[in-house]
């Protein structure tokens, strides 16, 4: 049924082939949630500033398709007449996910197919390195061979990418991703705290604890993560000073998470650097939030405490890659959060290996790349 779906697609995309191309249109597609924002939100800010002859068209495939039967069919139309007839007319194409309908397009010469994927550096395997099902690994392949341009945070990541992706590493620049500029940026780093303070008030001056744990392959092993985070004996350890944040992935929400005066559910809060910004400690598993929040050069603990058991997979070592100290139990974890345990040194090399460019001019140098 996908495959219909994909093909109807790209004979409208191919039928507007016919049209020229316009050397000004800009198309920003967010496959990953919900919004404009990360990646695709800072190239649209570069370009504004820039100057203003570049006409934007922004589509979230999250957002088309709520409000009922007629948000269906107004969804419906955006997908599959609006965008395909935008993106065969563009001179530029902007992606944060796997875009599939694009295996069965075929683009003009002169239209750059930018890939922004919406995860930082490489740690946790993901993309073609994970996936079994021939026929998806066929369509996402296919999809993929359109992509003119790939950009990484560093040359140590790129042969991980080419796993991924299946593109050639000529397609491949280590020139850093947009949402990494924000980490170095004072003036948007104190905004981002501004907005979680204006809705959350109660927490400033508060000592913040952020559990980000990641996806586990079936519903009942993601329904059962909060019970292994033990947040009341958390409490008691860090004492009244801290507050605790959990945010689930945005894929697999839970009902049952912890919400009092010291624990708050941001499974919701959609820009999770503005978490990043006031946290004072993130625990997770195997999240790659890590690779973001690294270079802020904060505390983190892994708190793993089914590492023999998970199947995704690493491209490196995890114990010896990881950026913090690992807890492999309950006991562990808090003995840790009691200690204070830090390992300043393993978290400064785990960021030298995901970033070539620690600095705020990876949208400048993607920008530069691109011709823009």
């Amino acid at each position: 049924m996908k495959k219909i779906g994909y093909i109807f697609f790209a004979v409208i995309f191919n039928l507007c082939r016919i049209l020229p191309i316009q050397k000004w249109k800009i198309v920003l597609f967010n496959g990953h949630n919900h919004g404009l924002n990360g990646n695709l939100l800072e190239i649209q800010q570069a370009l504004e500033r820039k100057q203003d002859k570049f006409h934007f068209f922004f589509f979230a495939k999250k957002d088309m398709f709520s409000g009922g039967a007629a948000g269906k069919i107004r969804g419906a139309f955006r997908f599959f007449i609006v965008l395909p007839y935008h993106m065969a007319t563009a001179a530029y194409i902007f992606l944060n996910d796997n875009f599939l309908p694009l295996g069965y397009c075929f683009p003009s010469h002169r239209t750059k197919i930018v890939q922004l994927w919406h995860g930082s550096g490489a740690f946790k395997k993901f993309g073609l390195s994970t996936e079994g099902n021939e026929k998806v690994r066929h369509q996402v392949i296919r999809a993929n061979s359109r992509i003119t341009h790939l950009f990484v945070t560093s040359k140590q990541v790129v042969p991980y990418y080419q796993e991924a992706f299946a593109i050639p590493e000529s397609r491949i620049f280590a020139d850093g991703i947009p949402v990494t500029d924000i980490y170095f940026n004072e003036e948007k780093k104190e905004k981002a705290r501004e907005r979680f303070y204006k809705k959350y008030p109660e927490l400033e001056g508060k000592k913040i604890l952020l559990y980000t744990p990641t996806f586990r392959r079936s519903p009942q092993e993601n329904a059962e993560l909060p019970g292994h985070f033990p947040v009341q004996k958390i409490h008691e350890i860090l004492g009244e000073s801290w507050v605790i944040l959990i945010k689930m992935h945005p894929k697999y929400p839970v009902d049952h998470i912890t919400e009092n005066s010291f624990c708050y559910n941001m499974t919701n809060y959609s820009q999770v650097t503005d978490l990043y910004f006031v946290t004072d400690l993130l625990v997770t598993d195997y999240s790659s939030t890590i690779v973001e929040y690294a270079l802020l050069d904060k505390p983190i603990v892994l708190y793993a405490y089914d590492l023999k058991k998970y199947d995704r997979g690493f491209y490196r070592d995890y114990e010896a890659t990881v950026p913090g100290p690992v807890a492999h139990n309950e006991e562990e974890f808090l003995e840790i959060l009691a200690k204070d345990t830090k390992e300043i040194q393993k978290r400064q090399t785990f960021a030298k290996l995901q970033y070539d460019y620690i600095d705020s001019l990876s949208t400048q140098r993607i920008l530069s790349v691109l011709g823009l």
